[in-house]
């Protein structure tokens, strides 16, 4: 059950943030200085958020998971889904809609890989944490790399 915890909380990380830049970076496009400016906000925004939310969803997150589960096994398989799902709202709700968002897509990550009867081994959540830090890695540097290529073009068109 821990390694499938970790592994959800590895998936929902990089999703959410990406959802949450969307929400924030989006809404401006048309008042933005054009496509690159919003792909690199998006991107560094992604970068950013994933950097502080993964921590605490694979601590706080996978913990209460882990005792939102605890609690469903006591009860009747009727009734379990319902009480894991208001679990998960009730301390998805600790930063108000921020982290309901993330507790929300932790929870149906987690069902679905419960689902699927998906069983990690060591070696398989280990790597699932490298997830998370590709994704900030390869923002950054998708963000460097727009950087490089305007600064290359501005001097050959300037």
């Amino acid at each position: 059950m821990w390694a499938r915890k970790i592994v959800a909380a590895s998936l929902t990380a990089p999703i959410y943030a990406l959802l949450l830049a969307c929400w924030v970076v989006i809404p401006q496009y048309p008042d933005s200085g054009g496509v690159s400016d919003t792909v690199n906000g998006l991107l560094m925004l992604t970068a950013a958020y994933l950097a502080v939310s993964f921590p605490v969803i694979v601590t706080y997150g996978v913990l209460t998971s882990v005792f939102s589960d605890w609690v469903t096994r006591r009860m009747s398989k009727r009734f379990g889904p319902l009480v894991s799902f208001g679990l998960h709202i009730g301390f998805g709700l600790v930063l108000h809609w921020l982290s309901l968002g993330a507790a929300l897509l932790y929870w149906a990550i987690d069902r679905y890989l419960t689902y699927k009867g998906c069983r990690f081994g060591t070696r398989q959540v280990w790597s699932s944490l490298v997830i998370p830090v590709g994704v900030i890695v390869t923002a950054v540097g998708v963000v460097y790399l727009i950087g490089v290529m305007q600064d290359v073009m501005h001097r050959l068109h300037g």
